[in-house]
C-alpha cells in the first residue's frame, strides 16, 4: 500500500505532467476534487501536493479563490536566469579543477548528443539534450545542493515553457556557445570558460525573454 508521502509525490508529478502536456494551461484553476477522481486517490494527497508545487513555484495559490497553474512571467525568467549565470559561472573552475579523464568523457557524449540533434524547430528534445550537458557539468562538481537547485531551474523550463516559439537561430547558437565552453574547459582556460558560460547563459535568456514578449502581444483578427 502506497504511504502518504508517496500518495503526494504521485499526484505532484501527474500534475506537473499534465502542464507539460498542456491539459493544464497557465491560469487555469486547479479543482482538486477533479484531480482526485482523475488520479484515483483521495482529495488530501492531492491538496498536499498542490501546496507542495506552489512552494516549488509551479501553482500559485489565492486565497478564498483557489489554486492555478503559474505561468512564467518575464520577472520570473530573468530571476531563474540570473540564479543560473551565477552558479554556472563558479560551477566553471570546479568543472576544470575536478574533472576526471572519464568525467570529460562522459561530458563530451553529453555535448555530441546536443550537437547531433538537429530539429527544424526548437523542442523539449532539444532543451533537455542541453539542459544535460549543464547537468554533467554539475555532476563533475559533486556539489549535491547545487546539482539538485540546477535541476529545479532546468525543470521550470522544461514543463512551463513552449520552446516551439523559440527563435530557430538559436538552434545553431547554442551548439557554437557549448563547443566554446568544452573548449575551455580541455585547455583549463578558467576565465575563459566562466566567460563563455556567462555569454551562453544571457543569450539563453535573451531568447526566452524575447519569447515570452512576443506571447503577450495582443493578437489581431484579420477577419
Amino acid at each position: 500500500m502506497e504511504s502518504k508521502k508517496t500518495r503526494i509525490e504521485s499526484a505532484c508529478q501527474r500534475i506537473k505532467e499534465m502542464i507539460f502536456d498542456q491539459q493544464l494551461i497557465p491560469g487555469q484553476k486547479l479543482i482538486y476534487s477533479d484531480l482526485s477522481r482523475s488520479f484515483h486517490m483521495s482529495q488530501t494527497p492531492v491538496i498536499n501536493a498542490l501546496y507542495r508545487l506552489e512552494h516549488e513555484g509551479f501553482v500559485l495559490c489565492e486565497p478564498f479563490k483557489g489554486f492555478y497553474v503559474k505561468k512564467i512571467n518575464l520577472q520570473e525568467a530573468r530571476d531563474l536566469f540570473g540564479l543560473r549565470e551565477a552558479l554556472e559561472t563558479w560551477l566553471a573552475e570546479q568543472v576544470i579543477l575536478m574533472a576526471t579523464p572519464a568525467d570529460l568523457l562522459k561530458l563530451e557524449e553529453k555535448l555530441a548528443a546536443h550537437t547531433s540533434y538537429t530539429p527544424e524547430v526548437y523542442d523539449r528534445k532539444r532543451f533537455r539534450l542541453d539542459s544535460d550537458f549543464h547537468l554533467q557539468m554539475a555532476t563533475i562538481s559533486r556539489n549535491k545542493v547545487l546539482i539538485k537547485q540546477l535541476n529545479r531551474t532546468y525543470e521550470h523550463f522544461y514543463i512551463r515553457f513552449r520552446f516551439e516559439n523559440m527563435d530557430t537561430s538559436r538552434l545553431q547558437s547554442s551548439v557554437a556557445e557549448h563547443l566554446k565552453i568544452m573548449d575551455c574547459i580541455k585547455k583549463k582556460d578558467i576565465p575563459g570558460a566562466r566567460e563563455a558560460i556567462r555569454i551562453h547563459v544571457q543569450d539563453a535568456r535573451d531568447n526566452i525573454i524575447r519569447t515570452l514578449q512576443e506571447e503577450d502581444l495582443p493578437r489581431y483578427s484579420t477577419g
